[in-house]
């Protein structure tokens, strides 16, 4: 396993829309900002991952983890701290640590592998390849 050392922080603001009737976060929303967290990831290196497809690769979701610790209301400002491993020659796990006002409110990581032209393959885009040699 590689382990990439920089982290990325992704700053969301709660929007009311992304709250159930009791006023917290609903649960579904945490894999969205997890979404957004690993787009930020990647456009820190300079690339987005629409540079990737470009190339011929996605990288689909093969699974995903979310543990809840705490609440998260409408207003409330969250911090979502992104790390990446790399698990071998196929599969890649991103991190995420969700922090509101000093507490850890989730955790949870989504696994991922890349395909080009829909098949699986060792092969990296050259900007992902490149993440791991810096």
């Amino acid at each position: 396993m590689e382990v990439c050392d920089y982290s990325h922080k992704t700053q969301v603001t709660v929007r009311y829309c992304e709250t159930s009737q009791g006023g917290a976060v609903h649960h579904s929303v945490f894999p969205i900002w997890f979404e957004d967290a690993r787009l930020g990831f990647f456009e820190a290196f300079g690339f987005s991952y629409v540079d990737i497809e470009n190339e011929g690769f996605i990288c689909p979701v093969l699974s995903l983890k979310v543990a809840y610790k705490k609440q998260v209301h409408y207003g409330d400002r969250v911090e979502v701290i992104t790390t990446l491993e790399r698990k071998g020659k196929f599969h890649f796990k991103f991190i995420y640590k969700i922090l509101n006002k000093g507490f850890v409110s989730a955790e949870g990581f989504t696994t991922h592998c890349f395909l080009k032209h829909g098949m699986p393959t060792t092969e990296l885009p050259k900007e992902v390849d490149l993440i791991f040699k810096k």
